[in-house]
């Protein structure tokens, strides 16, 4: 969703300014030292604190890429990317897991899930040589959702519950989109 709005609005394009000294790789870096102290503070309870360190790693995120595109990607920085990003993802939803806030199980499931989504992602890739990112529910989408519920967690008790178990079942739905996309793309073929 949020992928869409910024194609038909280039929300990137007017509200990013990039100092000409930073590197994507280093900005990435940012995020993830952002998404492991999010993580930790999901797990000691901080939840309006780990709310604000995911949303900076949204948005260093958001930062590196669009500064990657602007200054012709590297294959090493794109590696780098995805890497840090599936690192941010463990850390910060471990970190809800193993908090009291939700039952082990389900963010452990959760965490599993989100994982072989982006697994497909890069198995379309080796299949078709372009990585696929549709799905009604991607990584900027559950970054924005879980800023959010560690925001409104200190209100509601149970927010991080629903949060984690609406992940999970969008990240469901979400793979079952990408696995019938593959196999129709590998089926074309």
């Amino acid at each position: 969703m949020l992928e869409y709005l910024d194609k038909k609005y280039g929300i990137r394009e007017r509200f990013l300014v990039i100092p000409f000294w930073l590197n994507p790789d280093l900005v990435s870096f940012f995020g993830l030292i952002s998404a492991i102290v999010a993580g930790a503070l999901f797990y000691f309870g901080s939840f309006i604190l780990a709310g604000i360190f995911v949303g900076l790693n949204g948005f260093f995120d958001i930062m590196d890429g669009y500064m990657a595109k602007k200054r012709n990607r590297t294959k090493f920085g794109d590696f780098l990317d995805h890497m840090f990003d599936r690192i941010s993802d463990v850390f910060i939803l471990l970190g809800i897991a193993m908090s009291s806030a939700v039952p082990l199980m389900l963010g452990t499931v959760t965490v599993i899930v989100v994982l072989l989504v982006s697994y497909l992602g890069t198995q379309f890739q080796a299949v078709t040589n372009k990585r696929l990112y549709t799905g009604v529910f991607c990584r900027a989408d559950r970054i924005l959702l879980l800023m959010f519920a560690g925001l409104l967690a200190h209100l509601f008790e149970s927010v991080m519950y629903y949060c984690i178990l609406i992940i999970l079942i969008l990240s469901i739905i979400t793979f079952v989109q990408r696995f019938a996309l593959t196999y129709k793309k590998i089926r074309r073929r």
